[in-house]
């Protein structure tokens, strides 16, 4: 059999050796933990930072979202030279939240974390830690981007506060070289916590802290249900949720409420809170 002959055989077989590697490739990519890179106008020990994402790769789907300033600070181009990354634009960041069960700021700024600290959702990355938070997932932030030690003393104290009130939220803290150790402990389902002195001021003035809750209080655990549906919100909606145990529903920017849903979710105790663009 000649060349010519042989060429639409092989053409037909390297097609289905690529379909197949494809199709394993995609497989391998679902099979994977999902994980939501949050990156920011911050490039504190960046490399640090990409190493140490890297080394889970083989274990994590990453999806990645940057903010306008991230854009101009880091690029896309740079961190994909360290880990492959599925984009994801603003538009899908509720999409991407529902899939991803651990949200990372591998180059938390001071400005996101100010916002977050008093609920401030005006931005993509407030946003994304207010809603992280919500809906209960891992929010993982790395602050060496946040040069609390060069800071005067009095400023210095007052940033410490500010990442206080996020641990407080619920979020993990932690320094770049320590990203690895916690995705390690979350992974084991444990959890760890930086020391305090990590964001003191170089004078180690101590922070203050809140008083400890009294052991017969116990915190609220609020169920919270992300409507992403194109069609209004209805009674049967609301019963639906209710049913299922949620206690609150975060709904995309624009989604309409019927006045019979209003009223079901009054009678049911179900927040009604639109997520911002």
């Amino acid at each position: 059999m000649n060349q010519e002959a042989l060429k639409p055989i092989i053409d037909i077989i390297t097609r289905e050796v690529l379909k197949r590697l494809k199709d394993r490739m995609e497989r391998e990519k679902e099979q994977k933990e999902k994980l939501l890179l949050v990156f920011t106008g911050g490039t504190g020990n960046l490399d640090t930072v990409l190493s140490q994402l890297k080394a889970f790769s083989h274990k994590y789907h990453f999806l990645a979202i940057f903010s306008p300033a991230a854009e101009k600070a880091i690029g896309r181009e740079r961190v994909r030279q360290d880990v492959e990354f599925e984009e994801v634009s603003g538009e899908n960041l509720y999409d991407a939240l529902s899939k991803a069960d651990t949200v990372i700021f591998p180059t938390l700024t001071q400005n996101t974390a100010a916002k977050s600290a008093v609920g401030i959702r005006d931005s993509l990355a407030s946003e994304t830690i207010a809603c992280g938070l919500l809906l209960k997932k891992k929010v993982i932030t790395v602050t060496d981007s946040i040069p609390l030690r060069s800071m005067p003393a009095a400023y210095g104290r007052m940033v410490g506060e500010i990442l206080k009130r996020l641990e407080q939220l619920g979020v993990t803290i932690c320094r770049a070289e320590e990203l690895s150790a916690k995705l390690h402990h979350i992974k084991d389902g444990t959890s760890t916590k930086t020391a305090v002195n990590t964001f003191q001021p170089k004078d180690d003035i101590p922070l203050k802290t809140e008083e400890p809750m009294n052991s017969s209080e116990k915190p609220v655990q609020i169920q919270s249900f992300v409507f992403e549906e194109k069609t209004p919100v209805t009674a049967d909606v609301i019963y639906k949720v209710a049913s299922e145990g949620y206690d609150r529903i975060i709904l995309t920017p624009k989604t309409i409420v019927t006045p019979m849903a209003k009223d079901t979710a009054k009678d049911k105790q179900i927040i009604l809170e639109w997520a911002v663009k």
